[in-house]
């Protein structure tokens, strides 16, 4: 799967858990609760796959029981018996 389309799937989760993604200009990325909503902060300047290691390292920290999570997805997150290679 092209990396801009893992991305997509992972803001779509992201929207369907109700996280906010905010793209910043530098900084800090990862996971934070602001007035009690999840927000997940994402330098912009950072290139694909570790815009996508990001998404994974976060992720695994949420409970993602009753949500779809697509193929790809669930092997990066190791939620199947898969290999989290990509």
């Amino acid at each position: 799967m092209d990396d801009n389309v893992c991305l997509a799937e992972f803001e779509k989760l992201a929207r369907q858990l109700g996280v906010e993604i905010r793209y910043t200009a530098g900084g800090p990325s990862g996971l934070c609760t602001l007035k009690g909503e999840r927000v997940l902060f994402l330098d912009k300047t950072l290139d694909r796959r570790d815009k996508i290691d990001v998404f994974v390292r976060e992720f695994k920290t949420l409970d993602l029981e009753g949500f779809f999570v697509v193929p790809l997805i669930r092997r990066l997150l190791g939620l199947d018996n898969e290999s989290a290679e990509w």
